[in-house]
């Protein structure tokens, strides 16, 4: 294939032209890219962007245990690291240098099963861009179903295996990156979930994909809550930034059960830090229900006018028909907030009146689940983001204790 050479990347629009995903479906896309490249240029693909494995040491004093990664290079100036041995799930992620995520004093440390009792998950968690919550149940610890739960689940504790890499072509002019994994969730006499999950990104394109396939292996029906965790942090996450998303909502905050809707709408506005949020005193606002748009999408996200840059993160409102905004604007580093799209409870099916909060797979059956991630830059392309914005209304029983 001739060669071409790359013309000046003009001004993405607000609304770039749609490029189909194989295997996607739906509306669900990535835009078509940003920058091109001129493949007579460069030789090897990772000049330009792609996508390498490799493993990271910890400081140790008597050295220790690596965790493998893989690193995506978008070749549009988002950058992500994958934990390959926490369930294939983002930690690091930059844009053009400005960090996106919010990262524990962990570190990114190796899994143990010792982190699925209680609330241990806390000791173990190194944050990141997103966190994978499940397979069986989410939130707090519990009993459920005749069972002691632990936070979160297991899933972050459990390593995926590499099934392919697809990186860009520059003979053929392919532009498609994917990283394809397993994850096996898995105890004798049940339950068996196996997770398939592809990350994928377009070559010149500042988003990626998030495409999962959970199945029940075993030969009873199982539980399956699921959650992500997606953990945004400074600078992204800044004083003045502003949440994007709509819909009717529980405070789990006391001094909000009666909070009206202009008061409800000012939690939107990121904070400063905040003296009196210390420990594990955070804010959450419970989304149930939620005003997706005509095309069956939920479109959420996060914009800093000040950085001129927001993040879109949209998927199907059929797969993930629950949100939760966690807000934890701590002193001394601890700046973290999780928008966090879910299906089942967090809190206790029994408690939980939601028609979602109950959900079980049948031996063989599956779900699914897709996400698109998008960053957006400049005045034009934000205004794709607060076009999805709307009030934030009380629910009908504003209790922090559902």
């Amino acid at each position: 294939m001739a060669a071409r050479r790359a013309s000046r990347p003009s001004r993405p629009s607000a609304e770039p032209a749609a490029l189909p995903q194989s295997g996607m479906g739906g509306p669900l896309r990535l835009p078509a890219p940003q920058r091109t490249f001129d493949a007579t240029r460069y030789e090897y693909p990772w000049q330009v962007g792609g996508i390498q494995t490799g493993s990271l040491d910890h400081p140790q004093p008597l050295g220790g245990q690596s965790s493998r990664i893989a690193f995506v290079d978008t070749g549009a100036g988002l950058r992500l690291t994958v934990a390959l041995d926490r369930g294939g799930d983002i930690v690091a992620a930059d844009y053009k240098g400005t960090n996106l995520a919010f990262f524990t004093p962990n570190g990114y440390k190796p899994p143990s099963p010792a982190y699925h009792t209680g609330e241990d998950w806390l000791e173990g968690w190194p944050g990141g861009l997103v966190t994978a919550c499940g397979p069986e149940y989410i939130g707090g610890p519990r009993r459920e179903d005749g069972k002691t739960t632990s936070l979160h689940g297991r899933h972050s504790s459990t390593p995926a295996a590499i099934n392919a890499i697809r990186n860009p072509d520059r003979r053929t002019g392919s532009t498609a990156m994917s990283l394809d994994l397993v994850v096996r969730d898995t105890r004798f006499y049940g339950p068996v979930f196996e997770l398939r999950r592809t990350i994928s990104a377009v070559l010149g394109t500042p988003g990626f994909m998030i495409e999962d396939h959970i199945t029940n292996l075993g030969d009873q029906p199982v539980a399956h809550h699921w959650l992500y965790h997606i953990n945004l942090g400074y600078p992204l996450l800044d004083s003045g930034a502003r949440f994007v998303y709509r819909g009717a909502a529980t405070i789990w905050q006391p001094e909000m059960i009666n909070a009206t809707a202009r008061q409800m709408e000012r939690l939107k506005e990121v904070r400063p830090p905040q003296t009196d949020r210390t420990g594990n005193i955070s804010d959450a606002i419970l989304i149930d229900d939620i005003r997706g748009d005509g095309d069956g999408l939920n479109h959420v996200g996060l914009i800093n006018p000040s950085l001129r840059i927001g993040l879109m993160i949209s998927y199907p409102l059929a797969e993930l028909p629950r949100l939760c905004n966690w807000q934890h604007f701590g002193p001394r580093g601890a700046y973290v907030s999780g928008i966090e799209p879910y299906r089942g409870s967090l809190v206790g099916t029994e408690a939980d009146p939601h028609p979602a909060a109950r959900r079980y797979l049948d031996p063989g059956q599956s779900a699914s689940y897709h996400l698109r991630f998008l960053m957006l830059e400049g005045p034009e392309q934000l205004k794709t983001l607060k076009a999805h914005d709307g009030p934030l209304l009380p629910a009908q029983h504003n209790d922090p204790e559902l």
